[in-house]
Formats: structure tokens, sequence, C-alpha cells
């Protein structure tokens, strides 16, 4: 549990970008809400591999986001069938199914679509959210954040001996 308050923090007050730290937040939002066994999931995995996202922030949000997901499946659930059966929405669906990545989606199941959506919708909230709290962390709380007692306290302890090893 240390270990992980120190990699977050190290996150945090590294040289990073706030953008790339936001990225990882909204990513792993869609990837944790959504079931894990989904195509998008894999083209996630490949966004988060392939451009310069915080892997560590990545998987520690995860989990968070997953517990989050069970929360919101009855709300999911009914959003995707909602848009399942929209009745002029039924041909598209019964097109789409015809074709092989239509299968592969498991768009058809109401929980994936409709936890897509609402994952979606949340990666695109908590990205622009996320990096201005983070400019803000950096700008104006750190300094803050110094100046308490409890936080001198803690650079005696263990936690920041931990926190001085991992960030070399």
């Amino acid at each position: 549990m240390l270990t992980i308050l120190v990699k977050l923090l190290k996150v945090l007050n590294s040289e990073q970008s706030p953008s790339q730290i936001a990225a990882a937040i909204s990513l792993a939002a869609i990837i944790g809400i959504t079931p894990l066994l989904s195509l998008h999931n894999l083209v996630v995995v490949f966004v988060v591999l392939f451009f310069r996202v915080n892997l560590t922030l990545f998987l520690v949000s995860w989990p968070i986001f997953t517990l989050l997901g069970v929360v919101l499946s009855p709300l999911s659930e009914s959003l995707g069938l909602m848009l399942l059966q929209a009745e002029p929405l039924i041909p598209v669906w019964e097109s789409f199914y015809n074709t092989l990545f239509g299968r592969w989606s498991n768009f058809y199941y109401a929980g994936v679509l409709g936890s897509l959506i609402i994952a979606l919708a949340a990666g695109l909230i908590l990205y622009p959210v996320s990096q201005k709290l983070i400019v803000a962390y950096r700008h104006q709380w750190l300094d803050k954040l110094e100046k308490f007692k409890i936080v001198k306290l803690l650079k005696t302890s263990r936690l920041w001996q931990m926190y001085q090893s991992y960030s070399g």
C-alpha cells in the first residue's frame, strides 16, 4: 500500500506533462468501467502502450474505475438496452451485427454498449479536469503542502525514505 502511494506521489511530482498523466486516468476509466474482455479494451491497451501515457497511474487507476463500473452496472445495462431497443436504431444494429467487427465488438450486449457510452463520457470529462487538477497541484498546492507540520513529520518517516529511494 505504501509503495502505491509512493509511486503516485512520484508521478504527481515528476516532470512528466499533465496531459500524459490525465490521459492515463481517462483511459483507465474507459478500460475500468467497461467489461474487461471487449474488443474496444484491446484498442485502449494499444493506445496506452503506443502513446506516452503514464503506465503507473494507469495501473493504479484501473482497479478504482473497475469498482465504479460495478456500481454503475445497472445503469449501464439500462442505457445499453435503451439504445439497442430504440426503434430507429434497430436496422443499424442489425447491419452492424452482420459484420465480423460487429460480432467481435460485443456491442449487442446491453451492458457492454451502455458501459462504453458511460466510460467514454467519463473519460472525456476526466481528461481536462484531471489535467487542470494536476497543474493546480504542482503550481499552488505543492508549496502549501510542504509547509504543514504533518508533511514535515512524514519526511522523517519510512514513507519518505521509500519515496526518496524510488525517485533516486
